[in-house]
């Protein structure tokens, strides 16, 4: 029995001294009774040497005062701490082996207190022992940075195990930094490792492995083969490359760091300086079209989108990146891109142009598409126009730069018009009238998609643009109804005369069958065109029909004529706007106009009149004072004064009372 608890003994001190070894603390208790007895006693060791037990404390003032001028940072005495049993009983090469780097590094950072804390005046070791011993520590020490290297390297690596490493790398990276901060607080000489700057070691290597990764990043062959040019195989590639290691960090790489190091915004930058210094490269060479084009989506459109996915938003703040090329950079990219797209636009838009020219020349007459005349320009045009605004905005994700191309829509139009007036100056063609409907369907288009899109449109250039198309649409309508009043004139001319009045079923009757019969043969246009096309026939009689009224060629003498008078006004008044209305005219407001004049006619208390005279008047600001003492002369039992009476309450009540948002009707009925 007294032997085996001999043995046993002796096995537990074995393991205590092993502990100690593995902790990089030699422990200043002694292996034996025998060997405490000897030191408390202060005899000499074997080399003949006496050898004193310091604590960690007396250690620091004992070296203060001697010349070596090297102190031990002041750190706790971790041989006390009581870690696992594996850790205790793992080596340096072993945790080293396993990649347990942190324990490794808290080793070596114990053997680095024992080599420079425990120096007494009276040297246990030799010279040549502690050379041996910090060329052994040099040595563990860069094969522990090499190991953190290759644990940082992998960091990207899906695998658990070297995440687990990353893990113990970036407690080990924080050990040393914190062992640098401690021997900068001592005075005196410092080891010539220190400090190691491991973190900013960590950030170089972490660099180097973005840089590598961006540089070695391909995509795969289904998707390169989708792609014109190597160029754009090689930015989609790293664009993707970017995007999937930014993804891996913030959902694996991120645990594995404090939140001080904010590791994933020090990962968004590296990746993005990467990138951009391969888009910079790039951008030196000569670029294509296309290129170019891909380029400038990338830096605009592509990867902003990339840093807007809410996984990288949470922890990397994508306004401190900026873009991936400078303004400088762009502007001339842009510009080539710009320049491009707005020759190859009016190209093409006036190659429309040009075709449909042609066509008309040759005598072509423009297909029927459900019975309307068609013409594909405003279709073709506003489609070439389109395609390049929406490539602009794709590529340069800004609708600002668009306006160079819709500024083309100005000049187009002007072109447009002047065809326009072509095809009216050559109306014996035998297809003039049908370019004409054909066109008008196109006007109209354009002046749909202005009025649309706006917001793509300078100021300067909508007002113009939509002037322009307004301008041509009244010219294509005037054409149409021009032969109609030409027609017509005969019977216009029996309006307001005591032909009109004595045999009115004649004379208007005549009228009215004609103008149906006109709105019945006018076919061939689109229902909203043919729409407008009413609208205006309709204005354009009523106002044919006060411009003869107003020619004074009758006289109503008494009650009984204006009475007669006012009746007929009327009645042909409400027949023509029903007529209209039914064939398709949108202009209700014109039914008001000749029963308002058939009041006047009517009414014989002076001051009924002028009260009436106001209401016109303030229904259709632009009556003027000529257009009233027209219609007040058809009345001719009027004295003189009566009527300069009326005229002066016009004017009296005119710009008090006029509304801005009438609509202007006695403006065009010209009055000799």
């Amino acid at each position: 029995m007294k032997l085996f608890r001999g043995l046993r003994d002796e096995a537990v001190m074995r393991t205590l001294r092993t502990r100690n070894t593995v902790a990089g603390t030699e422990s200043t208790e002694p292996n034996s009774p025998v060997e405490h007895n000897k030191l408390s006693s202060g005899k000499t060791t074997s080399a003949g040497r006496k050898f004193k037990h310091l604590t960690l404390p007396q250690i620091l003032r004992r070296n203060s005062k001697s010349n070596t001028n090297i102190t031990a940072p002041d750190v706790p005495n971790t041989s006390s701490v009581i870690t696992s049993p594996l850790e205790e009983l793992l080596t340096f090469e072993q945790n080293l082996e396993r990649n347990c780097l942190s324990a490794a590094g808290q080793q070596l950072i114990e053997r680095e207190e024992r080599l420079y804390g425990q120096i007494s005046e009276e040297l246990v070791q030799s010279s040549t022992e502690r050379e041996e011993e910090e060329e052994q520590f040099t040595r563990d020490h860069k094969a522990l940075l090499s190991q953190i290297d290759l644990a940082v390297k992998s960091s990207l690596s899906p695998d658990e195990d070297s995440l687990e490493a990353l893990k113990s790398a970036v407690k080990a990276i924080l050990q040393e930094e914190e062992q640098d901060r401690r021997w900068l607080k001592q005075v005196g000489k410092q080891p010539a490792w220190r400090p190691s700057e491991c973190r900013r070691h960590h950030n170089t290597v972490l660099q180097s492995l973005v840089e590598e990764r961006m540089d070695n990043a391909e995509l795969p062959p289904e998707e390169s083969n989708k792609l014109r040019s190597s160029l754009q195989r090689d930015v989609c590639g790293k664009g993707r490359r970017l995007q999937e290691d930014l993804l891996r960090v913030v959902k694996d790489v991120k645990g594995c760091y404090p939140e001080d190091m904010d590791i994933c915004n020090f990962y968004g930058k590296m990746y993005h300086q990467a990138f951009s210094a391969g888009m910079r490269k790039i951008e030196e060479y000569g670029l294509g079209m296309d290129d170019c084009s891909y380029l400038l989506y990338w830096v605009n459109v592509a990867y902003p989108e990339i840093l807007q996915n809410p996984e990288l938003t949470k922890v990397i703040n994508p306004e401190m990146l900026g873009k991936l090329l400078t303004e400088e950079l762009t502007t001339p990219l842009e510009n080539q891109c710009l320049t491009h797209k707005e020759t190859e636009v009016q190209t093409l838009i006036n190659k429309v142009l040009m075709v449909e020219e042609q066509a008309w020349m040759e005598g072509s007459v423009p297909e029927l598409r459900d019975d309307c005349y068609f013409s594909p320009l405003a279709i073709d045009v506003i489609q070439f126009i389109n395609a390049a605004v929406k490539s602009i905005e794709t590529v340069l994700g800004a609708t600002s730069k668009v306006q160079i191309i819709v500024c083309l829509l100005k000049d187009f139009l002007n072109s447009y018009k002047k065809f326009q007036e072509k095809v009216l100056k050559g109306s014996n063609n035998g297809n003039s009238r049908t370019v004409i409907m054909a066109n008008l369907a196109c006007v109209e288009q354009f002046r749909d998609y202005i009025v649309n899109k706006a917001d793509i449109f300078p100021v300067d250039v909508k007002e113009c643009c939509l002037s322009i198309v307004a301008e041509m649409k009244n010219i294509g309508y005037t054409s149409l109804t021009s032969p109609i009043h030409k027609d017509l004139k005969s019977q216009y001319s029996g309006l307001g005369t005591p032909v009109w009045l004595e045999k009115k079923k004649q004379v208007f009757e005549k009228l009215f069958e004609g103008i149906n019969k006109h709105t019945q043969d006018l076919k061939g246009l689109t229902d909203s065109c043919h729409q407008e096309l009413l609208s205006q026939l309709h204005l354009e009689v009523t106002v044919e029909y006060v411009r003869r009224l107003l020619k004074r060629k009758i006289k109503l003498r008494d009650k009984e004529m204006q009475e007669q008078a006012a009746r007929s006004v009327c009645e042909d008044g409400q027949r023509l706007h029903k007529l209209f209305t039914e064939a398709g005219s949108r202009e209700e407001w014109l039914s008001d106009i000749l029963p308002k004049i058939a009041e006047v006619l009517k009414l014989q208390d002076i001051s009924s009149i002028q009260l009436e005279i106001v209401t016109l008047s303030q229904a259709y600001p632009d009556l003027s004072e000529f257009q009233v003492s027209a219609l007040l002369s058809l009345k001719s039992n009027l004295s003189a004064s009566a009527v300069k009476r009326v005229k002066k309450t016009l004017l009296d009540n005119q710009d008090t009372t006029s509304s801005q948002d009438a609509p202007s009707f006695f403006s065009k009925v010209q009055v000799k």
